[in-house]
């Protein structure tokens, strides 16, 4: 999949083949990594959902928040870097453009989508982008369908355009939205402070807004209000602890900000119609920190093809 020879290759930045086509993904948590440089002939899109990150692009090296994804061109050369301790969990999808008919047809999306077009031909070797929509959930579906045996195409490439859509529309949404600068400074005040007794008026005093405006500004970007959107990262963090870590039930209650293990209990079932002990019974997993050993990648005819190295 990968091209690491580093000399040879010309991709033409300013056109693209028409048809795109599924090539690799993965959904890793990891506490360090270190990927020597290659390239390859694919577009990536590596979104970080949350810890800290690094990822060298053409010799630069770009810092990476949670929910921020960078998109990196075919045959630009880049490596990711994740230091001792820094735990990350990351989202990473990957496809190629052929002439080959069949796959997804971008010149159709292009002719729908300004944005998108605009974002095919952009000369730039990558982007970096924070997530102020749903990219991150559109990811998730992507590399669910990916993962089911017997997946649908049809379904699958539905999916896949509006990825697409979700990505172009972060472009006008990191370059013009208002309030997105308030926007970020809150989510870190609530990523910092989610596991205490916080409410929308301390998020507000610390942003320096009116926490009816704030508010405002919550549910236009992501749907929900400010304590819905603490009670999801709580929860986020919840379902983290329970498929990768053997604390028990109790402990995570308190560790993702939940004041009692009934409150928790509810909440948690309320979101995902499972009780904690049976999402843990149902998801647990032990993920080693070595994407080169499992991540996934396709044949032409949709196949997986194993595990297949990123190095």
């Amino acid at each position: 999949m990968s091209d690491n020879t580093m000399t040879g290759y010309a991709y033409p930045r300013y056109a693209y083949p028409r048809y795109a086509y599924p090539a690799a993904y993965y959904a890793v948590a990891l506490d360090y990594f270190q990927m020597e440089a290659h390239r390859h002939d694919q577009w990536e899109i590596m979104y970080l959902v949350t810890g800290t990150c690094r990822v060298e692009v053409e010799g630069v090296l770009v810092e990476m928040e949670e929910r921020q994804f960078i998109c990196i061109r075919p045959g630009i050369p880049h490596r990711l870097e994740i230091n001792q301790g820094e735990r990350s969990v990351l989202l990473n999808y990957e496809f190629s453009c052929l002439d080959k008919m069949g796959g997804t047809d971008l010149n159709s999306l292009a002719e729908k989508d300004a944005g998108f077009a605009e974002l095919m031909v952009s000369p730039e070797p990558y982007l970096l982008l924070t997530d102020y929509g749903k990219m991150e959930y559109v990811l998730k579906d992507l590399i669910s369908e990916l993962e089911r045996r017997d997946r649908n195409s049809y379904l699958l490439d539905l999916i896949f355009q509006r990825m697409l859509i979700e990505w172009s529309r972060c472009i006008q949404d990191n370059e013009g939205v208002t309030g997105m600068v308030h926007l970020k400074k809150a989510r870190k005040y609530i990523r910092e402070h989610f596991r205490e007794d916080i409410r929308v008026e301390d998020v507000a005093k610390y942003v320096s807004l009116n926490h009816s405006y704030l508010q405002t500004l919550f549910s236009k970007a992501y749907g929900c209000g400010i304590m819905e959107y603490i009670n999801n990262q709580r929860l986020e963090r919840a379902q983290f602890l329970l498929k990768n870590s053997s604390m028990n039930i109790v402990d995570i209650a308190f560790e993702a900000g939940f004041n009692s293990r009934q409150h928790f209990g509810y909440t948690f079932q309320k979101k995902y119609s499972l009780s904690p002990k049976q999402y843990r019974k149902l998801k647990g997993q032990n993920i080693a920190a070595d994407t080169g050993k499992w991540q996934k990648s396709l044949r032409e005819n949709g196949e997986t093809a194993g595990a297949n190295r990123l190095i």
